[in-house]
């Protein structure tokens, strides 16, 4: 059984949200952005954490929390209601009609769907964690000896009663790692369609492991496991799976949510696209940044924070991407677009004398192609003139003196003597708002 949808209405500080899901879920935000409200809902509608008094918001009539669940051709809908005084009715319909169901038939129904709800402190439940995979798996025949041993040696540990996280979560990714490397010549895993909340799979993990790990969980989703991660690394983060992610914002005490289901690239920019995920992995830390500053290349990345820092208005929660080049700025425009994150597209207008006709044709075509895509409610474009070293160095470059650029800038402006004109002040202010 997959959940397709959960819908949830006066919970915590979420007065109203549709989450539709995916095999692979990431939840993204601040640590007080609102993450854990929906992590909560989700888990109480598993039967995996209480109600608390606090979940409802004052001044309500209710709260309501509905799950779309789909086996096979079948659609299943479960409906719970919970009055200010945490009294619940629950409601089950398979076909037209909502029926009124008992806490007992709840219970029956959801207890049918593996799930399990991996906590930031593994070390608090890992005796559940472990007997959840321990039970779903060990009367599997497709298992091999080696993960019947892996079980053995993983039940051994949580009988001693243990309480290192480190020591747990090496246990666990070495579990995890185990069972995706026996379903990488299978269409399914051993662990079937089996839900996973994991908060922060980060944590104990170095960036290395982080994102092996990260490579297993897609993997196993690829293969009809279900992983819902609530993370605070990058590691976690993958372009090319952008369906998957979810950004939570709390924006005047009220939690907003957005993500796309929608293909936002076509034909070239989808191989383009997935070409940076390559290329450059750390650009996934835009998802997480308080507002995104777009550039074409390593000079500008370099420059632009060095200048920032020098003006004092460096900002750390703003990312500063570096794209690849201005043709594939307007892709990035595109995602923010749809995940509302505020931005600063800079990029060069290259119309310098040295070029071609064709070349300042073709690069003009790009400039308004970028001021085109802007959301004038998220991002602004800015744009160098000609590029950035010419800025920097208040001089006309000839095509020839391009050698060397991102060292060579940075050491012209970490001089003692090195003084920033006024325009370039004025647009690095501009960016760093």
């Amino acid at each position: 059984m997959r959940l397709k949808l959960i819908s949830i209405r006066n919970w915590q500080k979420i007065k109203k949200i549709d989450i539709h899901f995916r095999e692979l879920m990431l939840f993204l935000g601040q640590s007080i952005e609102g993450t854990n409200n929906i992590i909560s809902a989700i888990s109480f509608a598993f039967n995996k954490a209480k109600i608390e008094k606090t979940d409802i918001p004052p001044k309500v009539d209710y709260s309501q929390i509905k799950l779309i669940l789909l086996e096979n051709s079948k659609v299943y809908k479960l409906k719970i209601v919970i009055k200010p005084n945490l009294e619940k009715t629950f409601y089950l319909k398979t076909g037209d009609i909502w029926k009124e169901i008992s806490f007992e038939e709840y219970l029956e129904f959801i207890e049918k769907i593996p799930f399990i709800h991996i906590h930031g402190k593994i070390e608090e439940d890992f005796k559940e964690v472990g007997n959840f995979f321990y039970k779903l798996l060990i009367k599997n025949p497709e298992k091999s000896q080696k993960i019947e041993n892996d079980l053995k040696n993983l039940y051994k540990e949580i009988k001693l009663g243990h309480k290192n996280g480190e020591i747990y979560r090496y246990l666990f990714f070495e579990f995890i790692k185990q069972i995706t490397l026996e379903s990488l010549d299978k269409e399914t895993t051993l662990l079937g369609n089996a839900i996973i909340l994991f908060e922060e799979p980060e944590l104990y993990l170095n960036p290395q492991k982080q994102r092996e790990l990260y490579n297993y969980f897609i993997k196993l989703s690829n293969r009809g496991v279900n992983i819902y991660l609530k993370t605070f690394s990058s590691c976690f983060v993958g372009l090319k799976q952008y369906k998957s992610i979810c950004i939570i914002k709390n924006l005047k005490n009220k939690i907003s949510f957005w993500q796309t289901n929608k293909d936002i690239f076509q034909d070239d920019d989808i191989k383009a696209f997935n070409m940076n995920y390559w290329i450059n992995p750390d650009r996934a830390e835009l998802f997480f940044a308080k507002k995104v500053i777009l550039v074409e290349g390593q000079t500008d990345k370099i420059v632009i924070a060095f200048l920032g820092k020098l003006l004092n208005i460096f900002k750390y929660d703003y990312s500063i991407i570096e794209c690849g080049s201005k043709s594939t700025i307007p892709q990035f425009i595109t995602l923010l677009n749809n995940f509302r994150i505020p931005y600063v597209a800079v990029y060069d207008k290259d119309n310098h004398s040295w070029r071609t006709e064709e070349e300042i044709e073709n690069s003009n075509k790009k400039n308004k192609q970028i001021q085109s895509l802007v959301d004038g409610d998220l991002g602004i474009s800015l744009a160098f003139d000609n590029d950035i070293e010419e800025e920097i160095y208040n001089e006309k470059k000839d095509r020839t003196s391009y050698k060397n650029k991102p060292f060579n800038a940075l050491k012209y402006i970490s001089e003692e003597n090195y003084k920033m004109s006024n325009s370039l002040e004025e647009k690095i202010r501009k960016i760093y708002e």
